[in-house]
């Protein structure tokens, strides 16, 4: 089985499309922001993590799956998931219904934000699940944010692939982390291979 990872995407829709053509994976995930204007339909399987900027409308009906916190587990045997959104100090301690009981509202600048039952429902269905441990893990922030120290000690990825201005890989720990740059550059993806 082979995961083609993507960087940010940016609007860049015909660079997306050429990089699953080309390498023509099992399955295709890609990290926030996206910037899709329009709905983007392709024949594999396609997990994402939405960014800040991304419109939830466009995205929630092309054909990719958002990881919304979820575990996924293919025939193969590989056990993935996601964190969509991004960190945001104020939202990170609310529930959605805390907030809006709260403010009201969530607001367009929030809508993409990270809340406390992203983390808390991500680390009850892993432990749920039985899995010693993730595959792999995506996120579409810098994994040093707080919001994730929970999620990556139980979880203990063999990767962790995150958004990044410069391909960096470093392994701490158990894990092996891998900010990708933009899909434009050639650092923009990564490809994993399970047998």
């Amino acid at each position: 089985m082979e995961v083609l990872l993507l960087g940010p995407v940016r609007g860049n829709l015909e660079r997306f499309l050429g990089l699953i053509e080309v390498s023509n994976p099992d399955v295709v995930v890609s990290l926030g922001t996206h910037g899709f204007e329009q709905l983007v339909k392709i024949p594999q399987r396609w997990f994402y993590s939405r960014g800040k900027g991304d419109r939830i409308e466009v995205l929630s009906r092309s054909s990719g799956i958002d990881f919304m916190s979820r575990i996924f587990k293919t025939k193969e045997g590989v056990v993935f998931s996601g964190v969509s959104g991004v960190y945001n100090p104020s939202t990170a301690k609310f529930t959605r219904s805390e907030w809006i009981r709260i403010k009201g509202k969530i607001g367009r600048s929030k809508i993409n934000s990270i809340f406390k039952e992203d983390v808390e429902n991500l680390i009850a269905l892993f432990l749920k699940s039985g899995e010693k441990r993730l595959n792999f893990l995506v996120v579409s922030d810098a994994p040093d944010k707080p919001v994730f120290k929970e999620i990556l000690e139980i979880t203990k990825p063999e990767y962790v692939f995150y958004p990044s201005n410069v391909y960096k890989k470093e392994r701490v720990g158990n894990s092996t982390f891998v900010g990708l740059e933009p899909i434009e550059s050639p650092l923009g993806k990564y490809i994993l291979r399970f047998c």
